[in-house]
């Protein structure tokens, strides 16, 4: 009977541990924060499986925002749904890496993206972990956060634009 009853304690011991251990940081859930720093953009957030969509209205076609995740984790993609015409310039900054890129409004929309580095400049191409895939859709155009944000361990990165029929 005392070894049963030394059993039972054990394992009550065991579980109120595991009851009162802090969850792993993936059960957070992520919280996101946005900034708006110039013009007058609509900024908000919706996130479906492993996708935040950052959807961001700009009714003066030129300005720039602060994103910050503020707990969680990022996911494994982020996609920002630029609501403008056209794409001048756009550039996505996190840590010491800045990424500059243009939409051409002719040429059948041919993107251009130019990496920027501490004593590094460079054009970055398609399956190049800076690039940011850029699909165009009717009155905006969707940017895929570039891979390497992901390795970088940022929490928070900047964006600017430039519309081309402002």
């Amino acid at each position: 009977m005392r070894r049963s009853a030394l059993i039972a304690l054990s394992w009550l011991v065991v579980l109120g541990a595991a009851a009162c251990a802090p969850a792993p940081a993936s059960n957070v859930r992520a919280v996101y924060r946005a900034v708006p720093l110039k013009g007058d953009p609509r900024i908000s957030f919706s996130t479906t499986n492993d996708t935040l969509l950052i959807d961001i209205t700009s009714p003066t076609g030129i300005g720039s925002a602060a994103i910050e995740k503020t707990a969680g984790q990022w996911p494994g993609m982020i996609v920002m749904r630029l609501h403008v015409k056209g794409l001048e310039k756009f550039e996505f900054k996190y840590g010491a890496s800045s990424i500059d890129l243009a939409v051409s409004s002719q040429n059948h929309q041919a993107v251009h993206e130019v990496l920027t580095q501490p004593g590094k400049m460079g054009t970055v191409s398609p399956g190049d972990p800076y690039w940011i895939a850029v699909t165009p859709g009717p009155g905006y155009f969707d940017l895929q956060a570039p891979a390497d944000f992901f390795k970088s361990g940022e929490n928070k990165f900047t964006i600017d634009w430039i519309d081309f029929y402002r």
